[in-house]
């Protein structure tokens, strides 16, 4: 009797742990599936909660986006982000006119005149900025203004200090053009780091985004000791042009989202970034940055242009002219509408038009800038 008493307690201990390993191994499962699932987050929110454990938050934004400046232009109006961030460095900000820039978002009575040539006189650019960066800028200046003798903001100027009056040829421009990444990362460590101080770094995604590691502006910045948090402007696309991905539906907008241990980040970078109008590779989310900006579905993000009206038969117009005359070897085409779909479908190209034939790079483009002249 105590033999099969046994061997029957034997038979229900087996079964018993059985089923206790059952039960672990779903609960692991459904723990591994719950971790896997994204979660999305208020943008204005983490960011500004990213500075908390982070000296700079790299924004790799899309050029004259609507939404993603509407955006930028709220966070910078937030008491918090205000209380938090000293310094904003910003790509659209030739830093030839940082002087008038500091003057101006202090809250000087300084001409609009003087100090819109900080973001009309880049180096980079495709023809005249966005007015978007006249706004954000202006946002920031009436930020102080409603925070006088409290913590001030100040905007850093990211791009190389090109003087475009003294420019004649692509010659001129090519140290500048050359050592873009180098000054923005040197603006950064000299005016942020060394100060210790916080900082919302804004670029094209290009000068940010990780492929085989960090690029050249992290990099610099982790070696001077700097905690650096990327987050990266993307869409809904997630494939071809027409795939788009209905989980993004449900999020708050705008919203990030860690790209670690989830669905987000295993998805393909190229598409994501680029609105469908870039093929897939084997490039993840999770390689090129650590956090996800999502301000609109791809069909309702617009791209918005400096008016016609602005630049025909006006002297900026015709400098524009001559500056991508002398970068591209012709003019420009300007919009006739302000605004465009941000990311339009792909057309096929007849087989008689090749890609555009740019000029070639200057012999200059490795050479060291200038030594920097007085600010403006």
């Amino acid at each position: 009797m105590v033999k099969a008493m046994s061997r029957g307690m034997r038979r229900t201990l087996a079964i018993m742990k059985c089923l206790h390993f059952i039960f672990f191994f779903v609960l692991g499962a459904a723990q591994a599936q719950a971790n896997h699932q994204a979660k999305p987050q208020d943008a204005t929110a983490t960011l500004i909660q990213a500075f908390d454990s982070h000296d700079v938050v790299m924004l790799g934004e899309w050029h004259a986006d609507k939404q993603e400046h509407e955006w930028l232009r709220k966070l910078v109006s937030t008491s918090e982000f205000a209380d938090r961030v000293d310094d904003i460095v910003m790509e659209f900000g030739n830093a030839l006119y940082q002087t008038s820039v500091d003057r101006y978002v202090s809250g000087d009575d300084i001409p609009l005149e003087q100090v819109q040539k900080a973001w009309r006189n880049t180096v980079g650019g495709l023809g005249p900025p966005s007015p978007l960066y006249a706004l954000l800028y202006q946002a920031v200046r009436e930020s102080n203004l409603k925070r006088r003798g409290k913590h001030q903001m100040r905007i850093l100027c990211g791009d190389p200090y090109i003087d475009w009056d003294k420019v004649k040829d692509m010659e001129d421009v090519g140290p500048y053009l050359g050592n873009r990444d180098q000054w923005y990362a040197q603006v950064v460590k000299s005016e942020v780091l060394a100060k210790k101080h916080h900082a919302l770094l804004i670029a094209g995604g290009s000068h940010f985004l990780r492929c085989d590691g960090p690029g050249y502006i992290e990099r610099e910045l982790r070696a001077a000791g700097a905690r650096t948090f990327l987050v990266a402007f993307g869409t809904n696309a997630v494939g071809n042009y027409d795939d788009l991905d209905k989980r993004f539906d449900s999020w708050p907008r705008p919203a990030t989202v860690s790209l670690a241990d989830n669905w987000v980040g295993d998805l393909p970078a190229m598409p994501v970034l680029f609105g469908g109008t870039e093929a897939a590779t084997a490039l993840k989310l999770v390689q090129v940055a650590d956090a996800l900006l999502y301000v609109a579905p791809r069909d309702l993000l617009r791209h918005v242009f400096m008016s016609r009206s602005a630049l025909d038969s006006t002297a900026y117009g015709k400098e524009i002219a001559r500056r991508t005359t002398i970068e591209f070897g012709q003019p420009l085409k300007l919009h006739d509408e302000a605004e465009v779909p941000e990311f339009e479908r792909p057309q096929p190209q007849p087989n008689s038009e090749g890609p555009p034939q740019l000029p070639s790079m200057p012999k200059s483009i490795n050479a060291p800038v200038p030594p920097r002249p007085p600010s403006q």
